[in-house]
């Protein structure tokens, strides 16, 4: 016989269901991807003559370089037969489809097949704007950029760097920069004392910048200037050591939304003077160390979280401002049935 469970008095006075917070859409083809620059491979990844292939969004990219040694991301599927261009080759400066030899210049173009047929005009590859920086190759999702490249404050050439692009999490890009306006998960978990004002935050369509005040155990009191880039970008600029040092961390979006989290840290060139080289390098490895510990802390919550801006305190309201900018921030799908 089957077991009757009776609602309590409670549950039959209230029609109401108990709901979390509304979610923030997911990166997907349905509700678009974030109008970002995205880190898609580190510049030794891609040598000139050479293909570059990898996860971007819900697809795939090719990169590759022009005989200039400009770079160029484009959509990775042939518009035959949908083969993927990887495992073609760079021939006279084009791309040739490994399966029926179409070529494509570095527009995307296909420009000439193997048989003789004429190239068809539509057969053409979805071409990202494509910009190299500081060591990466970015592709920005859109067909024009929105802002400029994430850059540091002071030219490339004039600063010692190191870069780094290993950090895997299985959560959509803003989920692990949203913690630097997370002031609870800042102060409990990686015992960071920090303090910002959010009267005092700069929000722009596409980037936020503020200063923050923070107390980093075994390195002491800091002052930081936060530069946010789109949803997927952050820079931080600080005096550390006796030495002004940058720390840049970018996310690329990955099929199943996963984010690869790339690293860069920056500090003025050497002058010359003894020991500078030495102290220039602990410098730069105790910055790189510092940003890598803050993802591996956080490694277990983001393999499981299900991300939703539910129930927020008089601490979030830094928090809340960065996810009113994320929920408000552009998505496009445009180049998504070309990757995928």
């Amino acid at each position: 016989m089957a077991t009757i469970v009776k609602s309590s008095p409670a549950a039959e006075a209230s029609d109401e269901m108990i709901v979390r917070g509304e979610p923030i859409p997911p990166q997907s083809v349905e509700h678009g991807y974030d109008q970002n620059w995205y880190p898609i491979a580190l510049s030794s990844d891609v040598e000139a003559g050479g293909i570059y292939g990898t996860e971007f969004m819900n697809g795939r990219v090719i990169v590759v370089r022009g005989e200039d040694g400009t770079p160029q991301v484009l959509s990775a599927y042939c518009r035959h037969l949908g083969a993927d261009l990887k495992d073609g080759a760079m021939v006279e400066g084009k791309v040739r489809c490994p399966f029926h030899h179409w070529d494509y210049n570095a527009e995307g173009q296909c420009v000439a097949t193997a048989v003789g047929d004429k190239a068809p005009t539509r057969a053409k590859l979805f071409r990202f704007p494509t910009e190299e920086s500081i060591g990466f190759i970015w592709a920005f999702n859109g067909l024009e950029p929105l802002y400029d490249l994430p850059h540091f404050p002071v030219p490339v050439d004039e600063l010692e760097l190191k870069v780094e692009f290993e950090q895997l999490v299985t959560v959509d890009h803003f989920v692990p920069f949203s913690n630097s306006s997370d002031i609870q998960h800042l102060r409990s978990v990686h015992q960071i004392d920090l303090t910002v004002n959010p009267e005092d935050v700069e929000v722009t369509p596409h980037g936020m910048r503020y200063a923050q005040t923070m107390n980093i155990p075994g390195m002491g009191p800091l002052e930081q200037h936060v530069t946010i880039f789109g949803t997927n970008c952050l820079i931080f600029e600080t005096s550390f050591m006796g030495r002004l040092v940058y720390q840049m961390s970018a996310g690329k979006a990955l099929p199943g939304n996963r984010t690869l989290a790339s690293m860069m840290v920056a500090t003025p060139k050497s002058t010359g003077e003894p020991g500078e080289d030495e102290m220039i390098d602990n410098v730069l490895d105790q910055a790189m160390l510092f940003g890598r510990t803050l993802f591996e802390e956080d490694d277990i919550v983001m393999r499981s979280i299900s991300f939703r801006q539910d129930i927020l305190t008089p601490a979030d309201r830094q928090l809340s401002n960065f996810l009113a900018y994320v929920r408000k921030y552009p998505r496009t799908s445009i180049a998504c049935d070309m990757i995928a």
